[in-house]
């Protein structure tokens, strides 16, 4: 799994109101950019803040294998490369890395109008494949019930991540990024019987559930 192609699902803590539009922010953060763009196995990358916390953006990387990524951080570049985010940033920064499934590639959700990005932990422990059956059934339930539906895509983080709700503060995380015409699409959508039966389906074995929307840029 580990050569497959991988993305890079990263959460940064901005500074509160910082805009990275203009001014020294916006050279910072497009150095940034190019520097990840240039590194050998580099794919694509999509960024965005999220919609319900505006202050933290979502940077999403496509890379070639895992191994490309490691190699970027192994390499002399990304001290000074990290000293640059941090000047951006209130907290450090996380990240974890997904192989989505060629079938179903991140890219074609995250080019949607809205991306949900729903995080669904589970105890390290948990048996992947019991999952997997239940998260078809969701995307066929949107898909048949859901005005405003794109399409889905959705994969397991390679690592364990920090959760305080998991016994010994590990958890597996399945990002699901969900493609929506609007936000207000997506929202709709919950308040309707067929979710609320898909999702209850859906939560089961988690420990918790993290959902943002996410407009992205293309870089």
């Amino acid at each position: 799994m580990a050569k497959d192609p991988t993305t890079e699902v990263v959460v940064l803590p901005l500074l509160p109101g910082l805009d990275l539009g203009s001014g020294d922010a916006k050279a910072l953060w497009e150095s940034i950019l190019k520097t990840i763009s240039e590194q050998p196995g580099y794919q694509k990358m999509f960024w965005g803040r999220q919609v319900e916390h505006p202050d933290i953006a979502q940077l999403c990387i496509n890379w070639d294998s895992i191994e490309a990524h490691k190699a970027f951080m192994a390499s002399p570049a990304y001290g000074p490369f990290g000293e640059t985010i941090s000047k951006l940033l209130s907290a450090p920064p996380s990240l974890y890395h997904v192989p989505f499934p060629a079938s179903s590639p991140f890219v074609a959700p995250a080019r949607a109008p809205a991306a949900e990005l729903a995080s669904l932990y589970f105890p390290a422990s948990y048996p992947q494949a019991d999952f997997m059956p239940r998260w078809a059934e969701f995307g066929r339930v949107c898909g048949q019930h859901a005005t405003g539906f794109l399409g889905c895509a959705g994969g397991w983080s390679i690592e364990e991540v920090e959760s305080a709700g998991v016994e010994g503060g590990k958890a597996k995380v399945f990002l699901a990024v969900i493609a929506w015409e609007s936000v207000e699409a997506h929202m709709a959508f919950r308040a309707t019987e067929a979710f609320k039966g898909a999702i209850t389906q859906l939560r089961g074995g988690t420990t918790s559930i993290e959902m943002h929307h996410v407009r992205f840029q293309e870089y």
